[in-house]
C-alpha cells in the first residue's frame, strides 16, 4: 500500500501517547488545542506542546475576567519572567502554566480548600515541571507574582475597599494589556527566548 494512502494515513498514531489507545474517560482527561490529551488522575506531560499552554493561558483571564480592560494569565506570567533574577525567568515564565485548566480567584480558592485544591494540582504542576524543565517554589518567583498582583490591582482593577497588605509595592510601570492573540505571541517569544539561553 502506497505510504501516502488515506488507509495508511489513518492508522497513524503519536507514539508518545500509544497508553491512550485505551480510550481516556472524557470525564477525567482534557483534550487540548493541539490534540494532546492530559488524564488528569494520573498526569503525563510527556510530549504536550507549549503552544496548548500558551494559547491556554492567553484565553485565561485573570482575575475571574474583572479587569479593565480584558489582561489574561499569558501576560502576567511574561511580566513575571522580567522581575525576577535572569536565572529564575524561565521559571516565573512557568510559574501559572497549570493555569491552562483555568485561574480561580484566590476568594475561591480559599471557599474550596487550598489543601484539597494543592492535592489535585500538584501532580499537574509537577508533570508539566518535568516535560518543560522549570522548578517550582522559588522565593523570588513567588516575590514577582506578587508584585504582579499589586501592579493589576493598581492598574487594572475597579477601585475597592479591601485589605491588600500582604502584598508588596506595584512595579512603577503601568500595565497596558495586549489581547489574547497578541499575548499568546509573547508568550511563544518569551519561551523561545529563554529556552535558547
Amino acid at each position: 500500500m502506497p505510504a501516502d494512502s488515506p488507509r495508511r494515513r489513518s492508522r497513524k498514531v503519536d507514539h508518545r501517547q500509544l497508553h491512550l489507545l485505551d480510550r481516556p474517560d472524557g470525564r477525567t482527561s482534557i483534550v487540548l488545542a493541539s490534540g494532546f490529551i492530559l488524564d488528569l488522575k494520573a498526569p503525563d506531560a510527556g510530549g504536550m506542546p507549549i503552544g496548548d499552554i500558551a494559547r491556554a493561558l492567553a484565553s485565561q483571564p485573570r482575575w475571574g475576567g474583572a479587569c479593565t480592560p480584558w489582561y489574561s494569565v499569558a501576560e502576567h506570567s511574561v511580566m513575571a519572567s522580567y522581575l525576577v533574577p535572569k536565572a529564575h525567568a524561565y521559571d516565573a515564565l512557568m510559574h501559572d502554566s497549570h493555569e491552562f485548566l483555568g485561574d480561580w480567584p484566590t476568594p475561591v480558592k480559599e471557599m474550596v480548600g487550598r489543601e484539597t485544591l494543592n492535592q489535585l494540582v500538584v501532580p499537574i504542576e509537577k508533570a508539566l515541571a518535568k516535560e518543560f524543565g522549570f522548578r517550582l517554589g522559588i522565593p523570588a518567583v513567588k516575590r514577582a507574582d506578587q508584585v504582579c498582583m499589586a501592579t493589576e490591582l493598581r492598574d487594572l482593577l475597579p477601585a475597592h475597599w479591601m485589605d491588600w497588605g500582604h502584598l508588596p509595592p506595584p512595579h512603577p510601570d503601568r500595565i497596558v494589556p495586549v489581547g489574547p492573540g497578541r499575548a499568546y505571541d509573547l508568550f511563544m517569544q518569551r519561551f523561545s527566548e529563554l529556552r535558547s539561553d
